[in-house]
């Protein structure tokens, strides 16, 4: 093929692509309509970023063309392609690998929790994930479901949070929730009435400011954070009758807690694991951004305490997860 007939069909590649992503413009314009935004500008920013996201595969494609009919240095085909290739990796296939790992934690007493934290429901999840998260919960062998908060990513106003979180309802463990920075409009739209009336009309219970007696544990419900003063958000340690499970969002909370006579464990989410992990870079980041400088798994506390992060489920800021998949963790109190 010739140079000139080459580059002509470039051309008309290039004008097929322009055209779909005004297409795809006016599809991230129109879903913002519908969207539960305190800040529209950013939620149309980031939906046009997840919608235009679709034409990676097609870029990747054109790129393996520009290869074979030598537009460009073999060395800039093979690297750009690369880009495009963890690209299209990081936005359609690991954020629906949901996996699931199990932990081991010495405590004294026997216990099996299924920790989920950060699902993100909104701009950029689908319905299919959430039944995918109902079933897998499903299948699992555990006296109960914790989520560590931060169910929402500006979600869609109609139907309302009661009928999206429906499928929950097929879970059949009860489910313990405290609430999340983003379920408590920092940021977010003002959701928080609604999400807790969701949340119960789906008999999933909400916890925070309270506890609940587990038989060989108490689970304490700790409020996010970054919202309220700090003797409401940790109102829930004033029974202290028996070793202590610490339900929190954000894994820096440790640093508020009073002197605690028993022994617990805090189960936390917040920090996604980085959701982009690039090695070296992303514990950086945690060290800038957070007190603890906590990723995910299990750190060992002074005077025998521990602290578990989940990595969490959703995403948030980019459509993005890398080597750092979704995960459920099943911890086993032994």
């Amino acid at each position: 093929m010739k140079i000139a007939e080459k580059q002509r069909y470039l051309a008309m590649i290039l004008i097929t692509f322009l055209v779909v992503a005004v297409v795809l413009a006016a599809l991230a314009w129109h879903a913002t309509q519908n969207a539960w935004t305190a800040e529209p500008t950013n939620t149309l920013i980031y939906t046009l970023v997840f919608y235009e996201s679709w034409l990676m595969p097609a870029f990747l494609l054109v790129l393996l063309l520009t290869l074979k009919w030598q537009l460009f240095s073999r060395k800039f085909s093979i690297v750009i392609s690369m880009f495009f290739l963890l690209g299209c990796y990081a936005r359609f296939i690991e954020p629906n690998r949901l996996l699931v790992y199990h932990t081991t934690i010495k405590t004294g007493y026997h216990l099996k929790l299924a920790l989920i934290s950060d699902m993100h429901y909104g701009l950029f999840s689908s319905s299919a994930q959430m039944q995918q998260l109902v079933d897998r919960l499903n299948s699992l062998d555990v006296d109960a479901v914790v989520v560590a908060g931060d169910w929402t990513n500006e979600p869609t106003q109609t139907p309302d949070l009661a009928e999206q979180l429906r499928p929950f309802q097929q879970v059949h463990h009860p489910i313990y929730s405290v609430p999340g920075n983003h379920d408590e409009e920092i940021p977010g739209p003002p959701l928080q009435q609604a999400l807790k009336h969701a949340l119960l009309a789906n008999h999933i219970q909400p916890i925070e400011g309270t506890s609940i007696d587990l038989g060989v544990a108490r689970l304490i419900g700790l409020g996010d954070l970054w919202r309220g003063d700090r003797a409401q958000r940790l109102s829930a340690l004033t029974i202290q009758d028996k070793p202590l499970l610490l339900l929190t969002h954000n894994p820096d909370t440790l640093a508020e807690l009073p002197k605690i006579r028993q022994p617990f464990v805090m189960l936390a989410g917040h920090t996604h694991g980085g959701q982009i992990n690039v090695p070296m870079l992303t514990e950086k980041i945690l060290q800038l951004v957070s007190q603890g400088h906590y990723k995910r798994g299990l750190y060992a506390l002074a005077q025998g305490n521990q602290i578990f992060v989940t990595s969490g489920i959703g995403m948030v800021g980019l459509p993005l997860r890398f080597a750092m998949p979704p995960v459920i963790d099943v911890l086993e109190m032994e």
